[in-house]
C-alpha cells in the first residue's frame, strides 16, 4: 500500500516502501533543476508504451533501478538532480509554538 505524506513544496510524496520516495511523476526534465530537492534525488528516464517519460525519484540508485526495472522493464537514464538540501531535512515541517497561558 502506498503512504501519501504532504511535503513543504506542495507536492505529494509517494513511500512506495523499498526505500525511495517517489517526488514527481511523469513531470517534465526541467523540474530537476530545482535546488530545494534533497542531494540524493534522481531524474529518471523510463520508456512506458514507446514513449519517454520523467520522475523525479530520491532513494538509493540501486533501489530506484530495481524498482523501475520490475515495474516497466525499461530504465533508460538515471541523472542528478540539481538538489541542494540535506535529506535528512527535507521536508520537515517546523512544529507550531503552543500559545503560553
Amino acid at each position: 500500500m502506498l503512504k501519501h505524506s504532504p511535503i513543504f513544496s506542495g507536492a505529494i510524496v509517494l513511500d512506495m516502501g523499498k526505500g525511495i520516495n517517489i517526488i514527481h511523476i511523469n513531470c517534465d526534465p526541467s523540474f530537476a533543476d530545482d535546488k530545494s530537492l534533497p542531494r540524493d534525488s534522481y531524474l529518471v528516464s523510463y520508456g512506458d508504451n514507446d514513449e519517454e517519460k520523467f520522475d523525479v525519484v530520491q532513494g538509493l540508485r540501486s533501489d530506484i533501478f530495481d524498482h523501475y526495472w520490475d515495474k516497466y522493464r525499461d530504465v533508460r537514464r538515471m541523472d542528478w538532480t540539481q538538489g541542494t538540501v540535506n535529506p535528512k531535512s527535507w521536508g520537515y515541517n517546523v512544529p507550531e509554538k503552543k500559545k503560553r497561558k
